[in-house]
């Protein structure tokens, strides 16, 4: 599991930078779902299943598309490629998508963790992929692979969605923030 995001400043009206007072937080995810999930927010967390990239890869290992200009086979596909800030495993292969409009709990692998507030995501959407995951961050020497054509043409009971997007539960222990951790699991909240 990881989390991203990066530091962007803003122009003036008179073209030159202004200071970090200006400062917003750009995620690779900020999308109109989250302003539309999340009370007008930006802030949404991306997670992906392992267990579909890994089928979503076998489907496509069988695939011949042209890559730099020459034709290779699609390689095995790495969830990374998908700009998680979360990765989930042990749940059946696009099960994520079962999960929009529940809320998650995090339960904690170890008792220290345990100690704080339960940490709940709502599940509000699935991630539509873009030309942005065509290239493998880890190999681009691999080339570019057209990610949303090849699900939308080999799975298009789901299009071009892969992931989910969630936000924190903020109505859940007043919004304060709480810890994740490699290893941890997640249950459904029976609300």
């Amino acid at each position: 599991m990881r989390s991203k995001g990066r530091m962007c400043k803003k122009a003036k009206s008179n073209g030159r930078r202004s200071g970090l007072a200006d400062r917003h937080t750009h995620q690779f995810g900020n999308t109109s779902s989250g302003v539309k999930n999340n009370e007008g927010g930006t802030r949404t967390i991306h997670i992906i299943n392992a267990n579909t990239v890994r089928g979503v890869s076998l489907v496509f290992a069988s695939e011949s598309d042209v890559v730099a200009d020459t034709y290779r086979p699609v390689q095995c596909l790495s969830p990374l490629r998908f700009r998680p800030n979360i990765i989930i495993d042990n749940l059946e292969s696009w099960g994520e998508f079962d999960l929009i409009g529940k809320t998650v709990e995090v339960v904690p692998s170890t008792n220290a963790a345990q100690q704080q507030s339960p940490l709940r995501f709502r599940v509000v959407s699935r991630t539509v992929r873009c030309a942005g995951v065509g290239i493998d961050p880890q190999r681009p020497d691999l080339g570019t692979i057209d990610i949303p054509k090849l699900l939308t043409k080999h799975f298009p009971q789901h299009g071009p969605y892969l992931g989910v997007s969630v936000v924190v539960d903020r109505e859940f222990g007043g919004g304060c923030g709480g810890v994740l951790c490699v290893g941890d699991t997640f249950r459904v909240v029976d609300d």
